[in-house]
C-alpha cells in the first residue's frame, strides 16, 4: 500500500502543479480563481476516492470532511495567487503550494 500512496501523492503533485502552471502563464485563468480552485479540489476528492476510499484506508465520513477543508484551502491559495500575482509574496506562495499539495 505504500507504494499506492506514492502514486497517489505524486499524481497529486502533477494535477497540483499543472493547474498552478497554467494559472500563472495565462491571464484568462487568472480571472477565473474560484473555477479553478474548485477544479482542483473536485480532481483531487476523486483521485482520493479511488486511491484511498475504495480500498477502504479511510472511511467515507472523515474523508467528506477532508473533501471540503480541501476545497475551501485550494480556493484561497488561488485567490491569494490571483491578488499577489507578482512579487516575494507570490513566489512565497508559490513553495506554500507544497504544503497544500501534501494535505
Amino acid at each position: 500500500m505504500l507504494i499506492l500512496n506514492g502514486y497517489y501523492l505524486a499524481i497529486k503533485a502533477v494535477f497540483f502543479f499543472g493547474l498552478v502552471h497554467s494559472f500563472v502563464k495565462f491571464e484568462t485563468l487568472q480571472k477565473s480563481w474560484f473555477f479553478i480552485g474548485l477544479l482542483y479540489a473536485a480532481g483531487v476528492s476523486l483521485l482520493s476516492w479511488v486511491w484511498l476510499v475504495l480500498p477502504g484506508q479511510y472511511q467515507t465520513r472523515p474523508w467528506q470532511i477532508w473533501v471540503v477543508e480541501n476545497a475551501v484551502i485550494s480556493v484561497i491559495y488561488f485567490k491569494l495567487l490571483e491578488r499577489f500575482d507578482e512579487g516575494w509574496i507570490f513566489w512565497t506562495l508559490i513553495i506554500a503550494g507544497l504544503g497544500v499539495v501534501y494535505f
